[in-house]
């Protein structure tokens, strides 16, 4: 496909090609051979650009004994709801000693706490949650 004859969106895609291929350090040569001599790469300096990178870590299970409520919320199936409730029955009982004690908690059930386990722990001595 040339450029010539190329749609409007087909030139637009091959124009964002040919972009990600030079900002990734790819020379592009189009309609004739790459020259003869020494290249070098150029730094391209932009202004007022955000990048965004994702940070992969190894993440620690939440411990719902110390968790705080955007901690809690955090955890697959626990809302802001949820999270005020759990909060409040560890201000009213103390510490749960093993995920399944989450079931006490008024809207929280078998299947919740099942999906919890790969995620949470109720404090160092709860074997029942994720692995340490």
């Amino acid at each position: 496909m040339t450029a010539k004859g190329a749609s409007v969106s087909q030139r637009g895609l091959l124009i964002l090609i040919a972009f990600g291929l030079l900002a990734s350090g790819v020379a592009v040569y189009i309609g004739r051979s790459a020259p003869q001599t020494d290249l070098r790469a150029e730094p391209i300096l932009l202004r007022d650009v955000t990048v965004i990178a994702p940070v992969f870590r190894d993440r620690q299970p939440i411990d719902v004994n110390v968790a705080s409520a955007d901690e809690l919320e955090a955890l697959p199936g626990i809302g802001p709801a949820l999270a005020g409730r759990i909060l409040a029955y560890r201000r009213d009982h103390g510490s749960f000693a093993s995920l399944d004690d989450l079931t006490e908690v008024d809207g929280i059930g078998p299947q919740t706490v099942e999906g919890l386990r790969a995620h949470a722990t109720a404090g160092s001595g709860d074997t029942s949650g994720a692995t340490q």
